[in-house]
């Protein structure tokens, strides 16, 4: 039978579980994963820091063909038709499409994430999950079919890296500056999409100077390795880079809550922070309100994207020429998958990537 990873208990093992498979319900698809990615949320999980029941199953960041078609679903979202070997991706979420705030145009933040339809290993069709041999739709899980010539490298990161900063950037405007804290998978994503957008300048920030090399071929304009320098130092940096006057954007993909007011440290009067990377919960730091007060600078937390910020991702990928596939290099098979997350784990690679 096909395997589903699952997190035994916080910090590991992962084990495989075998599951039959299932016919899949009207107007859902089964699907045969051909690419995960290992996300940095993925890795939140993994240490214990989001609150979430083991045995619980991994990943999210996939890149699937079609396996098998449930009655009623026959297109993509966009109207392509669909069929059995057919590329696709899907959000990893959806939305209830009735609170407050879906039906006022911010589905994105929907007040009952995934309502209805929460899906758990325990009961079919099981395979709910990226880290595993198949996964899954529900009802509300549109498909977009992968265009030929896109590599699944390139493809794999698009449900959670590239879609969630490129919605993330969404208002970025030509001649903008951006600063990007983190040079992972989500900070490489980034820095092609704001330099994409017209940034004038687009500022990479990280201690790791391999995923830095990476950055400086995805758009970004500088390059800064913090490690051994203090934040007055770094942040004298990014005014040299940004005009004099900091940043009209700063991305937080780092994942450390510390990072945060240094952030805001490197914003313009009128700036905004985008804070994505701290999903994990409980964590604090610690802010002076002026430094928000006096500049009138902004926080936007972003969690979640619209899905047909999918449709746009893949047109992204078609039209650009950044070398995506250097953000998954050599996957792992998913027997080791252990192996694969400790690699992710000690930032060795700027996105861990899984195949069956």
């Amino acid at each position: 039978m096909p395997k589903l990873a699952l997190l035994s208990a916080p910090g590991g093992p992962i084990e495989l579980a075998d599951f039959p498979l299932t016919a899949p319900a009207p107007g859902t698809a089964a699907l045969k994963l051909r690419m995960a990615g290992i996300c940095g949320s993925d890795l939140h999980i993994f240490r214990g820091e989001l609150p979430l029941p083991c045995p619980f199953a991994m990943g999210h960041e996939m890149v699937c063909e079609i396996a098998e078609l449930g009655e009623g679903l026959s297109t993509d979202a966009t109207g392509q038709p669909l069929a059995v070997g057919d590329r696709v991706v899907t959000p990893y979420f959806w939305f209830c499409g009735q609170c407050h705030a879906c039906v006022r145009g911010r589905s994105h933040a929907c007040q009952n994430l995934m309502a209805g339809e929460y899906r758990t290993h325990e009961h079919e069709p099981h395979f709910v999950a990226a880290h595993g041999e198949y996964y899954y739709t529900s009802r509300r899980q549109p498909l977009y079919k992968v265009p030929e010539g896109l590599t699944d490298e390139a493809v794999a990161p698009l449900n959670c890296a590239l879609a969630q900063v490129l919605f993330a950037l969404r208002d970025v405007r030509l001649g903008d500056t951006v600063v990007i804290q983190g040079a992972g998978g989500l900070g490489i994503n980034a820095a092609a999409v704001a330099r994409t957008a017209g940034a004038a300048a687009v500022v990479v920030i990280d201690k790791i100077n391999e995923r830095l090399d990476v950055a400086a071929d995805f758009g970004a304009t500088e390059c800064i390795d913090a490690s051994g320098m203090s934040t007055h130092e770094v942040t004298e940096r990014v005014r040299q880079h940004t005009d004099g006057i900091g940043a009209d954007w700063v991305l937080e993909v780092v994942g450390v809550p510390g990072v945060i007011p240094e952030g805001i440290g490197f914003l313009n009067n009128g700036g905004t922070l985008l804070e994505v990377g701290n999903v994990g919960i409980g964590r604090t730091f610690q802010l002076d309100p002026s430094a928000l007060v006096y500049g009138n600078k902004s926080v936007r937390g972003v969690m979640f994207y619209d899905p047909v910020t999918l449709a746009i991702g893949l047109s992204f990928l078609q039209h650009t020429d950044f070398p995506f596939e250097r953000l998954m290099p050599k996957p792992f098979r998913l027997a080791e998958v252990n192996d694969a997350f400790a690699s992710a784990d000690a930032g060795l690679v700027p996105r861990g990537a899984l195949v069956p």
